[in-house]
């Protein structure tokens, strides 16, 4: 009895994992793809790629772009296609876009149907933006009258230079004060501020002898002075 209730555990627990094993092994037909925007100059190159995870099921489909209506991309010099194989049930699609050009911008996304249904990957958007060669293309012929046109500003700015400076200059000799003018000196008025040098000088008169006795005999007079004076022409 023990035997017997052993062996039917035994077989429930086999036949679970058995179960198990089939829920967990279980593949559902996919397309695994990111969602991304990509700017590319014009004249580059681009790569992008999905993957199919088809679980060994028949599938038809890859990439395309989306302008009003999908449609599929064949291959070309400048598109390239290919399929790798990542697993027994995933195969990896890439799509290389050579020397792009403006009419290459748009969405792509891969579009694979199945037998009774189809999937979608996430859309990758790719503008194609111009190229800086083509943005700045000039004329010969034009670069001729630009170059003539610079130097004929260049002299016209190098001549307002000039004036400007010169214009400067006067003004700044203009506004400069005039020294002050000296009074003019009058001989006149020099010599009257000059005050004479006066000089005394005392002189004593001697008489002779004869005068002196005769004098004796007289009253006595008094001493005369006499006062010179000197004055700078």
């Amino acid at each position: 009895m023990l035997k017997n209730l052993l062996s039917g555990c035994f077989f429930g627990i086999l036949t679970f994992l058995s179960h198990f094993q089939v829920c967990v092994s279980e593949c559902l037909p996919a397309v695994v793809a990111s969602r991304r925007t990509l700017y590319k100059p014009e004249g580059g190159s681009v790569s992008v790629y999905c993957d199919v995870q088809h679980c060994a099921q028949n599938w038809t489909g890859g990439w395309g772009i989306s302008q009003g209506h999908f449609a599929l991309l064949d291959p070309s010099p400048r598109v390239q296609l290919s399929n790798i194989s990542v697993s027994h049930t995933t195969t990896r699609l890439v799509l290389e876009i050579h020397n792009l050009n403006q009419s290459d911008s748009g969405p792509y996304h891969c579009n694979i149907k199945w037998k009774e249904s189809n999937s979608q990957g996430h859309v990758t958007l790719i503008n194609v933006t111009a190229s800086s060669s083509n943005q700045f293309t000039v004329d010969p012929a034009s670069t001729g009258r630009t170059l003539s046109h610079r130097l004929m500003v260049c002299a016209a700015a190098s001549l307002c230079f000039l004036l400007a400076l010169a214009l400067a200059l006067c003004f700044s000799y203009q506004c400069r004060p005039a020294p002050p003018v000296p009074p003019p000196r009058s001989r006149n008025n020099s010599t009257a501020r000059v005050k004479p040098n006066v000089d005394v000088v005392y002189a004593v008169l001697d008489r002779p002898r004869q005068q002196r006795t005769a004098q004796q005999n007289t009253p006595t007079t008094g001493v005369i002075y006499s006062t010179l004076s000197f004055s700078q022409a």
